[in-house]
C-alpha cells in the first residue's frame, strides 16, 4: 500500500474508533480497547499467570496491577471481577501510559480502570526507564544506556498510605524490578493480608546481582509462604528458579490453580 493510503487509511481509522475505541475478540471474548493499539492486540492470550491471576481476583474488590503496560491485561481482568471492583494500573512508559488510559476511558468491564503513572520499587524518586515506544518490554534502566526518559517512582507503602488504598490482589509484571517492588511494599504486605501474583525476570534480576537468598530475606521479613503456578509451596530462595510464583500468608484453596 502507497504510504498516502497508509496514512489516510489510519487517519480515517482513528476518526472513526477513537472517541468510542475498537471494539476486538481476545480469546473469542468481546473487548473495548483504545482504537490506536487495537490493531496489533494478540487475539489469544493463553498465559499461565493470567488465569492464575482471574482466579485470584474472581472476588476481589480492588486490584493493583503494577506494569500495566497498554491495558489488555486489566481489561481482560475487568470484565471478570465483580461489578463494583477497581484495578489500580501502575505504567511509567510514557507512551505505553497514554494508550493504558484510553483503553481505561473506553473499556466496559464491571470493574473501573484507574491508570496511574508511577514506576513502582523500592524508593520515592525518579529512575531511567528504558523508551521504546513499540515495546511491551520497557523496563528500569541503568543510567548510561541510550534510548531511556527520567520517569517518577513511588513505592506501594507510600502510595497506599497517601492515597487510604489497599488492594485484595497483586499482579507484579515489571521486566525484572520485582524484588525492588517488592522491597517497597514490606510494611503494606506484612500488615494486610494479600495475594500476590509475582512474575519472575530471571535474566534481569541474576544479571544486576538479586539473589534467591535477598528474595528469601524480604519473603522471611514480611511473613509470607510461596508457592508454585501449580500450588507447589517452595522455599522463598527458590524463587529464581521459577518464572511465576503466588506469594500468601496462607495456604490457597485448590480451585485457584485450575487453569
Amino acid at each position: 500500500m502507497p504510504d498516502f493510503l497508509r496514512k489516510a487509511f489510519r487517519t480515517s481509522y482513528y476518526l472513526l474508533h477513537g472517541r468510542s475505541g475498537k471494539n476486538i475478540k481476545i480469546n473469542n471474548e468481546d473487548y473495548t480497547v483504545s482504537a490506536y493499539v487495537a490493531r496489533g492486540i494478540t487475539p489469544t492470550i493463553d498465559e499461565v499467570p493470567l488465569k492464575l491471576l482471574l482466579n485470584l481476583s474472581e472476588n476481589a474488590a480492588t486490584l493493583f496491577d503494577i506494569g500495566g503496560n497498554i491495558g489488555v491485561i486489566a481489561t481482560i481482568l475487568a470484565k471478570k471481577m465483580k461489578p463494583g471492583s477497581v484495578i489500580y494500573s501502575f505504567e511509567p512508559a510514557p507512551l505505553s501510559y497514554k494508550y493504558l488510559a484510553d483503553t481505561a476511558r473506553v473499556q466496559k468491564g464491571n470493574a473501573k480502570i484507574i491508570p496511574v503513572n508511577l514506576a513502582i520499587s523500592n524508593n520515592s524518586d525518579k529512575l531511567h526507564f528504558t523508551n521504546d515506544g513499540n515495546s511491551c518490554t520497557n523496563h528500569i534502566a541503568d543510567a548510561n544506556e541510550t534510548n531511556t526518559v527520567s520517569v517518577d517512582c513511588i513505592t506501594i507503602d507510600a502510595w497506599c498510605a497517601k492515597n487510604n488504598v489497599l488492594p485484595e490482589v497483586m499482579k507484579i509484571d515489571i521486566e525484572g524490578a520485582e524484588f525492588w517492588a517488592l522491597e517497597g511494599m514490606k510494611a503494606t504486605l506484612k500488615n494486610n493480608n494479600i495475594k500476590v501474583l509475582l512474575e519472575i525476570h530471571q535474566g534481569y534480576l541474576t544479571g544486576h546481582k538479586i539473589t534467591g537468598a535477598m528474595f528469601g530475606k524480604v519473603i522471611e521479613e514480611i511473613g509470607y509462604r510461596v508457592f508454585s503456578s501449580t500450588g507447589m509451596e517452595l522455599a522463598g530462595d527458590q524463587i529464581l528458579k521459577y518464572s511465576c510464583v503466588i506469594l500468601s500468608k496462607e495456604v490457597l484453596p485448590a480451585e485457584i490453580y485450575k487453569i
